[in-house]
């Protein structure tokens, strides 16, 4: 009975470490946060109140950031979720990070190394850089994508 166990117990292990090595991406903090090492101007994917659908004209960009991120040799992608303050503060960080997620996905499809993702959920920002009511939560909504050398 060993014998016929043995090679199956082989098999999940070998399974389970190349899944696992698929969605390398970490969640945690971008190690090169300063503005003078990010290049170039965050790449703005923007969302509907509660959602995690990426909307046609922000796939383009996705895709797009990655085309960027592989001809320039990238260290590290940055993917950063936001959310307006429309509800509870613990689901909005739990939204942020589901957004970065979805997004950090895509980039690795487009065929940006997973490894060099890190995700980061931010929740409810503390302010937004526009002005209106309306366009505050709209603009809170978004991930930001940004990279560094």
């Amino acid at each position: 009975m060993k014998r016929t166990i043995a090679p199956i117990i082989v098999s999940a292990l070998l399974i389970g470490m190349f899944a696992a090595g698929a969605a390398a991406q970490t969640v945690g903090q971008c190690t090169r946060t300063g503005v003078a090492n990010q290049w170039p101007n965050p790449t703005i994917v923007s969302f509907d109140t509660g959602s995690t659908k990426i909307r046609p004209e922000d796939a383009k960009r996705i895709v797009d950031a990655a085309k960027l991120a592989k001809a320039n040799y990238i260290q590290q992608v940055c993917v950063t979720g936001f959310a307006d303050k429309q509800g509870d503060a613990k689901k909005n960080e739990e939204l942020s990070l589901r957004r970065a997620q979805v997004v950090a996905n895509e980039l690795v499809k487009s065929g940006v190394n997973a490894a060099t993702i890190v995700m980061q959920a931010k929740g409810e920002p503390g302010g937004s850089i526009f002005s209106g009511a309306n366009i505050k939560t709209q603009a809170d909504r978004r991930v930001e994508v940004t990279f560094t050398r």
